[in-house]
């Protein structure tokens, strides 16, 4: 599926897991966001105040910064540690920050992010997103789901981040234990998204 169009399909699925009639009137910050969110807002009209895109990839940002017109959008880099993404990046600790105004995000997506993370680096990216969501927004979430294993498990071959399982009993505990309450969740919908959860401030 063309970027564009898995975008307006995950947009879509965003809007209906959060519950909104549309999302006019949501301020998205999309964290991992690569360029499709652009893409099907712009390409297809889709009606949204506004949209911060949050990305390790500097060059992508740079190039969404240099092309991107429409003052509803704006990108920031986070030179973040990934060993398979952003192995040169800065490590994740409760000390990373984003330049965004607090409590200003009413709708908040990482799509294909926990997939790739390990639990302390989960943590630390929860954490750090609910200083910036709204006291009623909602974060959604998804994740590769295992109720046979005890914690979690990188099934990468070369165990790098890039297929990492939950048992989701104890993502659901790291959730709470960063200070959000589940809303919501849902299965997967291949091949676009997993399994997901809807949380918002507890």
């Amino acid at each position: 599926m063309p970027p564009e169009d898995s975008g307006a399909w995950l947009l879509e699925r965003l809007r209906q897991q959060i519950g909104l009639k549309t999302l006019a009137a949501s301020r998205l910050l999309d964290f991992g966001c690569g360029v499709r969110f652009t893409q099907a807002i712009l390409n297809r009209r889709i009606p949204i105040q506004s949209y911060t895109g949050v990305d390790c990839f500097a060059e992508m940002i740079d190039f969404l910064r240099s092309t991107v017109r429409d003052p509803r959008f704006s990108y920031v880099l986070l030179d973040a540690h990934h060993p398979l993404y952003n192995p040169k990046g800065r490590p994740l600790s409760n000390e990373t920050e984003l330049p965004l105004p607090l409590r200003a995000f009413d709708v908040v997506s990482l799509f294909s992010v926990i997939t790739h993370q390990n639990p302390d680096d989960a943590a630390f990216i929860f954490t750090l997103l609910r200083r910036h969501t709204a006291t009623q927004g909602r974060l959604l979430f998804t994740c590769f789901l295992d109720a046979g294993i005890a914690e979690f498990e990188d099934r990468s071959p070369d165990r790098n981040g890039g297929m990492c399982f939950y048992n989701p009993d104890f993502l659901a505990r790291l959730v709470e234990g960063c200070g959000w309450r589940i809303v919501h969740r849902a299965p997967g919908e291949g091949p676009l998204i997993g399994d997901s959860f809807v949380i918002a401030l507890a």
